[in-house]
């Protein structure tokens, strides 16, 4: 009976959870998924038809305007990412190495570190949209005496300082997040491993390659794999930190969806279709989690033997061997 109860009271304590992710994951995930495969408009339900696999067929389609701008918004998120998750993991990394050391008023760093990380993107846009703003009226431009459009430009024609401003926005923002996770992690490497190291004659540069990151190779994982699984889903920075002029422009793939999914009447017979685009761009995210966990997975290694060692096994039971042989 008692066994019962705690069954009970665990379901219900648990059952928050499972209610929000029914209701807000698996239940849209599974509609969605059908709608794939549908010729669907929600307003419009008479008109719904089981449209097979031309949905997914149509992406691929690049004659189509809505298919090449759906591929042509992985572009610039992909170039971003490939700057900005290593800057989220690197710099975090040397934050937190240093911190650890525990200089001078490290606690009043560590709390520095990772206040940013508490804000919503909202107020990130806020904030670097007023310093950022194109005219006299922000900081930055007040402080150069400039007036450059620093949030304007359109992809891959003189948007650079906007991706400047949003890499620089995304450092501020998530850097504390990695930088508690490798603070912790740092604490539980061995002191004994450096004192070993040291003794053996390593420099620092020999302690952190072959003692600090080994002992943090579980951090840099979970480090790694999260913020890449966030940057692949861009869509807060884009949004926020823009000018009106490039604010229907897709920049991520997120972006795209997001904007024909609440386009309303305009985009509504086109929901199967971007149901399909987001289950394609799911499986693209799960390829790149796939490869970032087989290469950050810990290897065993085998047990190869040397000649030496392997005559030295056989020797010993052969000795073995003999020493029983007398003993009967």
């Amino acid at each position: 009976m008692s066994k019962r109860r705690e069954g009970l009271l665990a379901l219900a304590l648990i059952s928050p959870y499972l209610i929000v992710f029914l209701l807000f994951t698996l239940i849209p995930f599974l509609l969605g998924f059908v709608f794939s495969f549908m010729r669907y408009n929600p307003y419009t339900p008479g008109e719904n038809s089981f449209y097979g696999f031309n949905n997914y067929i149509n992406i691929f389609n690049f004659d189509l305007p809505i298919s090449k701008s759906f591929w042509e918004s992985f572009s610039t998120m992909l170039v971003f990412d490939v700057v900005a998750v290593p800057c989220l993991i690197v710099i975090p990394l040397v934050l937190a190495y240093f911190i650890n050391m525990h200089p001078p008023g490290y606690k009043i760093f560590r709390a520095i570190i990772f206040l940013p990380s508490v804000v919503s993107i909202t107020i990130v846009g806020i904030i670097f949209g007023n310093m950022f703003a194109g005219n006299s009226s922000g900081l930055v431009n007040a402080w150069l005496n400039t007036e450059i459009k620093w949030l304007s430009g359109k992809p891959w024609a003189g948007d650079t300082l906007r991706w400047l401003v949003m890499l620089i926005a995304s450092i501020w923002w998530q850097t504390g997040t990695n930088f508690v996770i490798f603070s912790g992690a740092l604490r539980n490497v061995p002191q004994s491993l450096y004192e070993a190291c040291e003794m053996d004659g390593g420099s620092r540069i020999q302690r952190i390659l072959y003692v600090t990151l080994p002992g943090i190779r579980s951090a840099i994982a979970v480090c790694l794999f999260n913020t890449l699984i966030g940057y692949l889903n861009l869509y807060g920075q884009p949004i926020v930190l823009n000018e009106l002029d490039n604010e229907s422009i897709f920049v991520s793939p997120m972006m795209f969806i997001q904007k024909y999914l609440t386009g309303g009447l305009a985009y509504a017979r086109q929901t199967g279709y971007i149901c399909a685009c987001a289950i394609v761009f799911g499986l693209f995210v799960m390829l790149f989690s796939i490869l970032e966990r087989r290469i950050m997975a810990e290897r065993k290694r085998k047990n190869v033997y040397t000649e030496g060692c392997k005559k030295y096994f056989l020797n010993k039971g052969s000795l073995k061997k003999e020493g029983e042989e007398e003993h009967e």
